[in-house]
């Protein structure tokens, strides 16, 4: 254990050196600087008293404490300059590792986003940063500057005395590395507890849950809930009160124990003659810094345990990340040559199952979808229709077989340059709280109108009309108090406004009318033909009728495709597809809708 976590802090030491030389400079003296300033400051205290003493002069006196005082003011300034420095280097260094952190929450497979045991390995390694190995190393030299300083003056001592005080700090040093290592245990511990409670006081607090709690009157379960976490860790706690307060009184103890040795024996010395006044009060200091020098010598190593502890997790975590993203592996990969102007799709013997799981939610489909082609996905819930959109979106990647894009496993293209091909309006859209051409287009790249032209083939066009500041207009509260709110078919046209704007060759449509009133959504069904013309499209519908203006429609079940053919084909053959539409025209002819 110790060889591994040597081993790591090494790795740590590494990292910060190879990425942040001027931080470990100015850490350096820093600790230096540092260091000096108690020890002149005991000896300074010394000098003057022996100044006194003796008898020296008034004006002799006087310069000896203003020489003190300047050169106290000097090393204070310098290292305060190097503080400066170091607080400025050392928050670019952890901004730029919280980065690392948020991107690989980004990057990581779409599966994974909110699996509970990789949001604790990821919490857990939260402390792992390498650029404060650099501070604990900036400690332990002025550690070691202090003690050199010390043991100068401890000259004085008999060997008897500096081995009392030794063994009593060493006893309170071992005591408080180990309540280190409570905390740090203790918090470990509580990373799956503290994300649950995190996670309820997010369903409280955040806007986006307001309404289904409110209207389904969720708060007593929630609390209910929380106290039931909450009751846990509070017997956790207490018993871990407990156990530190006995390890923390026993270290007062013993604190106590060691002063009184220390002004017994310095009066006995004093009342000798071996030990002046002046030597009595630096003696005083520097036995009082030696035993903070010691605990925080050891609660330095402690924390530096604790540390690489938690890098462990982090190396641990960051591997993972690297077997369980697509973007590590394809966005490091050379641009390639796409043919934009073209976009044919191949399943090749594509099956899907989610991690740690051995029943798979798509099974061995074989299908080309050729250029301009458009096709309806149709089937009952959880047949593996959204997996199958999600594939083609690269959120999730293949258990077994390819999908290719003329010809190209799209798993080889560079995400970014593969995203650039598909525009794509989801089921689950979401919308942010910026600006409306903000929610269209991510960039400042794109022309007004090409986003007016989008807006307009999406229906939007009336909403923008109707707002003063038109596509500038800020959308939610979250960051402008004036924002606007969205109907869910206002923000389902935005969507679609955001998908077009892309230009894009493939075009997918995850259930695009979910939300849209029976006007609205006759008049996108309308519009859909012409929305899609010369674009590769995949349909995803729970209104059969409107999969019409499909060239080929493709009926999931149980993974597979289980039908595939025209509308008129399916309906005519009076399979799955012909009962599916039978029964759900039936239910909508009962109750007076028209498909």
């Amino acid at each position: 254990m110790l060889m591994k976590r040597l081993t790591i802090f090494f790795e740590l030491l590494r990292y910060a050196w190879r990425n942040h030389k001027s931080l470990a400079f100015v850490i350096t003296f820093e600790s230096i600087f540092s260091a000096a300033l108690p020890l002149i400051n005991i000896g300074g205290i010394g000098i003057i008293i022996d100044a006194i003493t003796n008898g020296l002069n008034q004006r002799s006196i006087i310069k000896t404490i203003l020489l003190f005082t300047l050169l106290n003011l000097g090393i204070s300034l310098v290292k305060y300059i190097f503080t400066y420095l170091h607080n400025i280097l050392a928050r670019k260094a952890s901004d730029k590792i919280q980065y690392d952190y948020m991107r690989d929450g980004i990057i990581v497979n779409y599966h994974w986003a909110q699996d509970g045991s990789v949001l604790d390995m990821k919490n857990k390694s939260m402390g792992a940063n390498p650029v404060f190995v650099f501070s604990h190393i900036g400690n332990f030299i002025s550690y070691i500057v202090k003690f050199a300083g010390i043991l100068y003056i401890f000259s004085l001592l008999s060997p008897l005395f500096i081995l009392i005080i030794a063994a009593t700090s060493a006893i309170s040093v071992i005591i408080t590395f180990k309540i280190r290592r409570m905390d740090f245990e203790f918090e470990n511990e509580h990373t799956e507890d503290s994300r649950k409670l995190n996670y309820l006081y997010s369903l409280m607090t955040q806007y986006e849950y307001a309404k289904e709690i409110r209207i389904n009157n969720l708060k007593p379960l929630i609390i209910h809930k929380n106290n039931k976490i909450n009751v846990v860790q509070l017997e956790k706690l207490k018993a871990f009160i407990n156990q530190k307060f006995r390890f923390s009184s026993l270290s007062s103890v013993i604190a106590v124990v060691q002063s009184a040795i220390m002004y017994f024996y310095f009066s006995y010395c004093v009342y000798k003659g071996s030990v002046t006044i002046a030597e009595y009060s630096v003696l005083l200091g520097a036995v009082s810094l030696l035993t903070s020098i010691l605990i925080g010598f050891f609660d330095n190593i402690a924390v530096i345990d604790r540390m690489t502890a938690r890098m462990d997790i982090f190396l641990e975590y960051k591997k993972w990340v690297r077997n369980n993203s697509n973007i590590f592996s394809t966005n490091e990969l050379p641009k390639i040559a796409i043919d934009e102007k073209h976009a044919e799709i191949s399943f090749e013997n594509v099956s899907f199952a989610y991690p740690n799981t051995d029943v798979p939610i798509l099974r061995n489909l074989n299908f080309i979808l050729k250029d301009g082609q458009k096709i309806g996905i149709v089937g009952l819930n959880g047949s593996g229709k959204t997996t199958l959109v999600k594939l083609l979106l690269r959120l999730y990647t293949p258990t077994e077989g390819k999908i290719l894009l003329n010809g190209i496993d799209i798993n080889t293209i560079p995400l970014e340059q593969y995203l650039k091909q598909v525009g794509v309006v989801l089921q689950d859209f979401y919308i942010f709280a910026y600006s409306i051409r903000e929610n269209i287009v991510f960039d400042n790249n794109t022309s007004k109108d090409k986003i007016k032209d989008a807006i307009a083939k999406s229906g939007f066009n009336e909403k923008i009309k109707s707002l003063k500041d038109g596509i500038d207009t800020v959308l939610y509260k979250e960051l402008d108090e004036n924002g606007v709110e969205l109907s869910g078919g206002e923000g389902q046209k935005l969507a679609l406004a955001r998908a077009l704007c892309k230009d894009a060759k493939i075009l997918i449509l995850d259930e695009p009318t979910s939300t849209l009133d029976p006007i609205a959504e006759y008049q996108m069904f309308s519009s859909l033909r012409d929305i899609s013309k010369g674009k590769t499209t995949v349909f995803i519908s729970h209104r059969l009728s409107s999969t019409k203006f499909c060239d080929r429609i493709f009926v999931i079940q149980d993974g597979a495709i289980a039908e595939q053919g025209s509308y008129y084909e399916l309906i005519t053959k009076g399979g799955i597809y012909a009962n599916m539409f039978e029964s759900q025209a039936k239910f909508y002819r009962e109750n007076g809708v028209t498909l």
